[in-house]
């Protein structure tokens, strides 16, 4: 073999082992990718279960929440129900507001040790009414010395209701008023109720109704 073609051989032998080794290095390579990508399937795939099982543990403890609200709102219901039907009759609708019901129990409690006095005579009364200027510095003061208030002042004898009784008042039509006995200036039977409407007071008149007091 001549020196020229020895030389193309040992170069082609060259070539050769390097395009075997070109190719175990892609070998390698490829096995390389492929098990980085196996591996990061893996991973993958535990996150997704472990997602799931997360959001499965927040649907149940969801669940359980609010069944356990339902029943707690159940419960508090029955008692309620309960403690309604075992509840004292009153004599008021629950449609009442408390504090009517309230007064309506002062009120009655205290007619019942009230002095009555039936066929009263009740007139109505203002500042303007009283002999009195509204200059003078009397005008709009009650004889116990305090000053005219509506729907609490009314005058009355001394000698039949004390001064700074309780007076209650029974209209026409049934409803209760009830006031304050600080002024003077009827005799007997009768109580003269303070109004600032001059109108009002002609308008209301005299009538006879039935007064209840309670001293002081």
């Amino acid at each position: 073999m001549s020196q020229k073609s020895e030389k193309i051989h040992c170069h082609l032998e060259r070539q050769d082992d390097e395009l075997r080794y070109q190719g175990q290095r892609i070998d390698a390579l490829e096995i390389k990718i492929a098990t980085d990508y196996a591996a990061a399937s893996r991973k993958a795939r535990d996150r997704v279960r472990q997602a799931e099982n997360t959001a499965r543990k927040w649907r149940c403890c969801t669940w359980l929440a609010v069944i356990s609200l339902m029943l707690c709102v159940a419960l508090c219901l029955t008692i309620k129900v309960k403690a309604d039907a075992n509840k004292p009759d009153t004599g008021i609708t629950a449609s009442e507001p408390q504090e009517d019901y309230e007064n309506t129990s002062i009120e009655a409690a205290l007619l019942e040790k009230a002095n009555v006095i039936e066929d009263c005579t009740v007139t109505w009364y203002t500042e303007a009414t009283c002999g009195k200027k509204p200059g003078d510095p009397a005008y709009g003061i009650t004889r116990s010395g305090m000053p005219v208030v509506e729907h609490l002042t009314c005058a009355v004898d001394p000698d039949v209701i004390p001064l700074y009784s309780d007076v209650f008042v029974q209209y026409a039509d049934g409803t209760i008023e009830q006031l304050w006995a600080t002024d003077t200036g009827v005799t007997g039977n009768a109580v003269d109720i303070y109004t600032p409407d001059y109108d009002y007071a002609i308008q209301c008149g005299r009538q006879s109704l039935t007064v209840w007091w309670v001293g002081p």
